[in-house]
């Protein structure tokens, strides 16, 4: 079973399968957070053609059996990134030539090693297709600010004011929540675009180590020790964040954005961290203290993100492991 359009195929109906049961699956949750799975699976071991047949099945299928525009959400928030980030995870060239490697191809040339696309450099991409979606999302409550609150705010009170058999508890009238409900409205794309680029780039580095452990993945398991951004994606972070004071609908947009690249700098600052505490003996307490603190309280992924953000200035890792500063290919 090493035929690339069959393994596409498979990969394709699974994902199907699982995007259509987070609708009526008491799974739902698991479900959605391994839906992009088969395809990262596929295009990771077999390559770029695998990926693509699995998009288009998966369309396809999700479009048939459910909805027109069901295929169409499919294709947009899962088929396509999907297939986009494993193109450029197989994107490589010989280091000592300029030709670019054919994508999927399942060995190095023997005139040299091959220098992979680098890994923060996927990261990137992952954001932006983070905060487009988020974007992409956002007109189906409301073309403008006013009618996006009102729909909001409709739908929250169908789902929680008024599954209350006995009324609001006190405290928790909709008086009382009123700011609550206001900044919920206000982070849901960025809440969007973090749930999005974690599930990508969890199931994306799921898969990469089960083709990495089974022998099967086309590129070797990068070191992410000295991952970095590009030059300018600091700027695109920015201008994102003065973007959520901007009038109106735009302003919901930026957020989204603002969202996604807070996420990718925690996970910079996480490396930035990893790497300092490689060879202290308190290594795991220390780590295992931090992801608790994370997950218990967001100022410790902000304190984890500024680190991300000053590294490139700072420059920590550099100093911990006397390491040549990363080029701006990564």
């Amino acid at each position: 079973m090493n035929s690339p359009i069959l393994i596409g195929l498979v990969a394709g109906l699974a994902s199907a399968v699982l995007f259509a049961s987070t609708l009526i699956s008491t799974w739902a949750i698991v479900l959605f957070y391994v839906t992009a799975l088969p395809g990262f699976i596929a295009g990771l071991g077999w390559g770029t053609q695998a990926v693509i047949v699995s998009t288009l099945v998966g369309s396809g299928l999700v479009g048939i059996v459910m909805a027109p525009i069901a295929g169409l959400g499919y294709f947009l928030t899962l088929g396509l990134p999907v297939a986009v980030l494993c193109y450029f995870a197989l994107l490589g060239r010989p280091v000592s030539e300029n030709a670019v490697v054919e994508h999927g191809a399942a060995h190095a040339p023997p005139s040299g090693k091959i220098e992979w696309y680098p890994p923060g450099r996927i990261v990137a991409w992952a954001t932006l297709m983070a905060g487009g979606i988020a974007a992409l999302s956002v007109p189906m409550f409301g073309m403008d600010i006013e009618s996006y609150r009102n729909n909001l705010k409709e739908i929250l009170d169908r789902t929680f004011f008024s599954q209350m058999p006995d009324g609001a508890p006190p405290g928790m009238s909709k008086e009382d929540m009123a700011p609550v409900i206001e900044l919920l409205i206000r982070a849901l794309p960025a809440a969007s675009a973090i749930v999005w680029l974690t599930v990508m780039l969890l199931n994306m580095w799921t898969a990469g180590r089960v083709m990495t452990t089974s022998g099967r993945a086309i590129r070797p398991w990068p070191d992410f020790t000295m991952m970095s951004y590009p030059p300018h994606f600091a700027l695109g972070f920015v201008a994102s964040l003065l973007g959520t004071f901007a009038p109106g609908i735009l302003s919901v947009i930026a957020t989204g954005f603002a969202g996604a690249f807070l996420l990718a700098y925690v996970l910079l600052g996480l490396v930035v961290l990893h790497v300092l505490a490689r060879n202290s003996p308190f290594k795991f307490v220390a780590l295992g203290a931090l992801y608790l603190g994370i997950i218990l309280f967001g100022w410790v992924a902000l304190v984890v993100a500024i680190i991300g953000i000053g590294e490139p200035v700072f420059r920590l890792r550099q100093r911990s492991l006397g390491a040549p500063p990363p080029s701006n290919n990564d």
